[in-house]
């Protein structure tokens, strides 16, 4: 929605203002604005949840590394049996394998991964429910 539409909407802020509270909340952090390619659409039909437990001391390190790769979409930090959780994304799974055995295993520090081929993704949205009291900004 553009600004102008929001301040219309509110009835009481002009666009401007709409602006600059927008460019407030992207300079703190607060929210991110961004366009997410579908991965399907553009030749990328295979998505995998990747989970890998790191050596003691690399964790870091091996996260770093993986966030270097193309065919990785996310990488986070994890408790639990594994260290790392990462998605990654094919064009058919010769593709994965290959990513699996000559990418992802060479990694130093890597220890043990566990894959997970997604057959659907019946929701993945950025539409987080807000908090009743928001921090002032």
């Amino acid at each position: 929605m553009s600004s102008s539409e929001i301040a219309r909407q509110l009835g009481y802020v002009s666009a401007r203002a709409v602006r600059n509270r927008i460019d407030r909340l992207v300079g703190r952090g607060f929210i991110a604005i961004n366009a997410a390619a579908v991965p399907e659409r553009l030749g990328f039909p295979i998505n995998a949840d990747i989970f890998i437990e790191a050596e003691p001391g690399k964790i870091q390190e091996v996260a770093e590394h993986l966030c270097s790769l193309e065919q990785v979409s996310y990488v986070a930090l994890s408790t639990g049996e594994t260290d790392i959780s990462a998605s990654v994304i094919a064009i058919d799974m010769h593709d994965l394998q290959t990513f699996i055995t000559e990418k992802l295993h060479t990694i130093s520090g890597v220890r043990k991964t566990r894959s997970y081929v997604l057959t659907k993704v019946l929701k993945q949205t950025c539409d987080l429910p807000l908090p009743t009291k928001l921090p002032e900004v």
